[in-house]
């Protein structure tokens, strides 16, 4: 698999990462530890070369879960890890905070449950109440320390990016929601990475799975996941939200895809987006998700566009 750089860093990384929030078991239900190391497995077996985590998964237990399945590989298959910090390691007590103890010690704490020496992308999970300035600072301090090889920002908006880069403290990524249902940093942050050569990477590319394009109408969610008590997964949005997927997936077999590759291949197209995170619960999941990354023609590009703003069109005229 191609790989691109993140930002400023050094790292190169495929454009396709895994995600472990469904494998430290955080808004998605239960999960089953063996099958999650199993997907990581999978995942670097077929070219992906990075995972994306955090404390806040599970209390902790994502990162421990990760840290054992990478330690079971051999060092020249050790994908880059990337975590975050700022909310703590309690998944039923979010404490949103990001002054220079904290981000410190949360490194460590890290650095700990991952069994690593070096957080390869280090990342602010929400802003947080404290000063960009000191949390930058932190940061830099962790950087020459040679605890992190790179910094990270996640859900930023362009004023808080403008407010780090002042800081003069290096900024190697954002992270942040993008799918074609929720494309709004495609038009301001994204653009503000291409210029400022700082990498993008996104997270929920597939709507939280529904942009798979499997869900059948009377989908469920089990107890514990959080999709099934928001308002995009209930009544008459869900529903019209499945007429677009169906539209979707029709496109995408017309065309050699699956529906998920069409979704994620759209996203590519995008100037300043360098990766996707995507989830997986088990090796078959694992094993697929490096296929996404797929080159999608102009003309079914445009069709694509015309499916998702008749959905905005009608979703917007639901009421809440």
């Amino acid at each position: 698999m191609t790989r691109y750089p993140l930002g400023t860093s050094g790292l190169e990384i495929t454009r396709i990462g895994l995600g472990s929030w469904a494998i430290g078991g955080w808004m998605w239900g239960g999960q089953d530890d063996q099958q999650s190391v199993e997907a990581i497995h999978a995942a670097i077996d077929h070219g992906i070369n990075w995972i994306d985590t955090a404390p806040i998964y599970g209390s902790g237990h994502s990162e421990r879960v990760v840290g054992r399945a990478i330690q079971q590989l051999p060092a020249s298959k050790r994908p880059l890890v990337f975590t975050k910090y700022g909310e703590g390691d309690d998944s039923s007590i979010r404490r949103r905070s990001a002054s220079r103890s904290d981000v410190l010690a949360e490194c460590d704490a890290s650095l700990k449950r991952l069994g690593v020496d070096c957080i390869d992308l280090f990342q602010i999970h929400w802003p947080a109440p404290q000063d960009i300035a000191e949390t930058a600072g932190a940061c830099e301090t962790l950087l020459t320390a040679g605890k992190i090889r790179a910094i990270g920002v996640c859900n930023y908006s362009v004023a808080q990016l403008d407010e780090w880069l002042a800081t003069g403290v290096p900024l190697h990524s954002l992270q942040a929601p993008y799918n074609l249902l929720r494309p709004a940093v495609g038009s301001a942050q994204l653009p503000w990475c291409a210029k400022h050569n700082v990498g993008a990477i996104v997270y929920s590319p597939l709507f939280r799975g529904l942009l798979f394009g499997t869900w059948p109408r009377d989908k469920q969610f089990p107890p514990g996941d959080a999709r099934g008590e928001h308002k995009d997964y209930q009544g008459a949005r869900f529903q019209r939200n499945l007429d677009a997927v169906d539209e979707l997936r029709a496109l995408a077999a017309e065309n050699g895809m699956s529906c998920a590759q069409l979704c994620v291949g759209v996203l590519f197209r995008t100037p300043g987006l360098t990766g996707c995170i995507v989830g997986a619960r088990n090796a078959s999941q694992g094993a697929s998700i490096a296929e996404l990354a797929v080159d999608v023609p102009d003309g079914v590009a445009a069709a694509v566009d015309d499916i998702t703003a008749r959905l905005r069109r009608d979703v917007d005229a639901i009421p809440a």
